[in-house]
């Protein structure tokens, strides 16, 4: 008979350790989704006037990934369409944002050194913000899926710890006269 205790008591266990988890999945799906928040709003940045989402302050998905997409595009228009791997390192005497990488193709400085292409530059700079942008964005989204996960684990503990506290009343007298059941094991 103890054996047969054993089972349901089990189930129950286990349900209780699903429910448990689904709340401490919950929990860290809103602290992350409050910390990435906190992050985005400290930088106190706004949307420009021709993003998607204007003059807006960016703390949430949609305004990351506006951010983003304008950043990328204004460097798209100050590079004329070329990658950061498209442009040369150093600056041409035409300022022609393909830059070169042959130091003696260069412009020069006044010290006779080659001037940095500040096109390539400022790509890098944009693919920079737009990937911690996007990022941002992403861990909104993680931290969604994972309040939905564990939403899901704790409605399943709760299911699993009642299918457990219901078999141990089939078995147990006691819990079955408290619910109005007749045992089986009588």
């Amino acid at each position: 008979m103890k054996a047969l205790r054993l089972f349901p008591k089990l189930v129950i266990a286990v349900g209780i350790i699903f429910a448990l988890g689904g709340v401490g999945t919950i929990g860290a799906g809103i602290y992350i989704n409050d910390f990435v928040g906190d992050k985005l709003a400290a930088q106190q940045i706004t949307t420009p006037e021709d993003a998607s989402i204007p003059n807006t302050p960016v703390t949430d998905i949609a305004t990351a990934l506006s951010m983003a997409d304008i950043i990328q595009h204004h460097a798209a228009e100050s590079g004329q369409g070329l990658s950061y791997a498209q442009m040369g390192r150093f600056a041409l005497p035409d300022g022609a944002p393909v830059g070169t990488n042959n130091a003696d193709e260069a412009l020069k400085d006044a010290n006779g050194k080659p001037v940095a292409n500040s096109a390539r530059n400022t790509q890098l700079t944009a693919a920079g913000l737009v990937t911690s942008l996007s990022l941002s964005a992403m861990a909104f989204g993680a931290s969604y899926g994972a309040m939905a996960l564990g939403l899901g684990f704790l409605v399943l503990g709760i299911i699993i710890t009642g299918l457990g506290y219901a078999l141990l009343g089939l078995i147990t007298p006691e819990v079955a006269k408290r619910f109005g059941l007749q045992p089986v094991t009588e």
